[in-house]
């Protein structure tokens, strides 16, 4: 096996890079709850909400056009978002806009929640880097009495694309699942959904269907 011999000068720079990054995120908030199986988890106090927010990364070798083909895939979502219990397209604007709505599964004795979404995919091509920011609309629809709406969310997924085959993946979250979930559950579903939705997303994206798809926007 070829071994990578790093000079002084450059061991020091790469070192330098790693502490600022690790330094960034700790002062941040963020801090480091699993890592396995190359996905990292971090969890911070939100702000926004007394939920704990995620924010989830790992290196992915597929292509940018499948990644889009399974997140725009939303009528098979329950195949890998963790707990969601169906989903459906409300409106769509080409290749980089949707309004969807889900269903997402609570243990008895809670009541389900459901949510209206809108993601909106932003390709910054000088830097090869795409952005999908992720938008709860509580009042988007009328709500289901036999359901608890999602009062407030908010998220992204930022991809960077390394080569042809090869992605670095972020996906953030923060999300006030509303009624009477205590917090403790709402944040036991913070750790539980990203190793989950990251190893699924893995598993499927290998489908022909997401293998064959090519998106415009993308240059």
């Amino acid at each position: 096996m070829d071994k990578v011999h790093l000079s002084g000068g450059k061991f020091l720079i790469v070192l330098a890079a790693t502490i600022l990054y690790y330094s960034g995120i700790a002062q941040d908030g963020w801090k480091l709850s699993r890592d396995k199986d190359g996905i990292k988890v971090y969890t911070r106090a939100s702000d926004e909400s007394p939920f704990d927010e995620f924010r989830a990364t790992m290196v992915l070798n597929q292509s940018i056009h499948s990644l889009i083909a399974v997140l725009q895939d939303i009528e098979n979502m329950p195949e890998w978002a963790y707990n969601v219990k169906n989903a459906s397209i409300l409106k769509e604007f080409g290749d980089t806009v949707q309004f969807y709505y889900t269903e997402v599964s609570i243990p008895f004795p809670f009541t389900n929640r459901d949510a209206v979404y809108r993601n909106s995919y932003n390709w910054k091509n000088d830097s090869s880097l795409l952005v999908v920011d992720i938008q709860m609309l509580p009042k988007y629809i009328e709500e289901n009495e036999d359901l608890v709406r999602i009062p407030f969310g908010k998220g992204f997924w930022r991809v960077k694309v390394l080569s042809e085959e090869r992605l670095d993946v972020t996906f953030q979250m923060v999300v006030d699942p509303g009624g009477s979930v205590p917090a403790w559950m709402a944040n036991m579903f913070v750790n539980e959904t990203p190793p989950y939705t990251f190893a699924k997303l893995r598993e499927i994206i290998v489908n022909e269907k997401y293998q064959q798809q090519r998106f415009d926007f993308v240059e």
